[in-house]
């Protein structure tokens, strides 16, 4: 039993996880000790019960590194994500002004015609167009948060995610409250939208977090 357990292998996407998360100059310390006691658990109570103290650690671990990453830097991290969130509010904007002013362009000295099926198809492109165009600046931005936040990558990108659609939220609310011509019906949509982008910050933060710990593993010889 004891010899079988020490090839088996915690949960991988758990350990991804946890190695997403921890600062480079600690990644070898606090994953070596996790599947430590991973391996000793599984031979003394089962591979079953070691797994789910994995991914139960895994959860504590990553919650306790989110907060050291504030904790350590908390000017450094409130100026990265503060600009980071400044930044997609202006940049969120460019694709459909990009795409308004290409068919203010196409169409300076033609008026167009549209049927019904026509202007269906339009408004579909034209729509879909500007979300395509929103969810690729979101992954950008996502990039440049994580390049700034050395070592807190994942922190900071989750953060301006988290940020944005809470601020998108309260200012529905506050529309609504107002008695602003906003239509109530249109929130789903403006969250699953918001949620997507903020989806695409924190695949921004993945991507540069890996490339790092790549770069990290050639440099030395791993």
């Amino acid at each position: 039993m004891k010899f079988q357990a020490s090839f088996v292998q915690p949960p991988s996407v758990a350990a991804w996880l946890v190695d997403l998360f921890t600062p480079q100059e600690y990644a070898e310390s606090i994953t070596g000790d996790l599947l430590e006691e991973f391996s000793a658990l599984a031979s003394k109570s089962g591979v079953a019960l070691a797994r789910r103290w994995y991914w139960r650690q895994s959860a504590k671990t990553v919650v306790g590194l989110i907060g050291t990453g504030f904790r350590a830097a908390p000017w450094s991290m409130v100026g990265t994500v503060l600009a980071g969130f400044l930044l997609l509010e202006y940049a969120t904007t460019l694709p459909e002004r990009a795409i308004v002013a290409v068919i203010h362009l196409r169409n300076h000295h033609v008026t167009p015609f549209y049927d019904s099926k026509g202007l269906a198809s339009h408004l579909f492109w034209l729509n879909n167009g500007i979300l395509i165009g929103r969810l690729l600046v979101s992954l950008i931005i996502g990039c440049f948060v994580a390049v700034a936040a050395k070592g807190r990558e994942m922190v900071a990108a989750m953060t301006v995610g988290f940020v944005s659609v809470v601020i998108t939220v309260m200012i529905f609310g506050v529309l609504v409250a107002k008695h602003q011509p906003v239509d109530p019906t249109f929130l789903p949509t403006i969250l699953i939208h918001q949620f997507a982008g903020s989806c695409m910050i924190v695949i921004g933060g993945v991507i540069v977090r890996e490339s790092r710990s790549a770069m990290s593993r050639r440099s030395s010889g791993v």
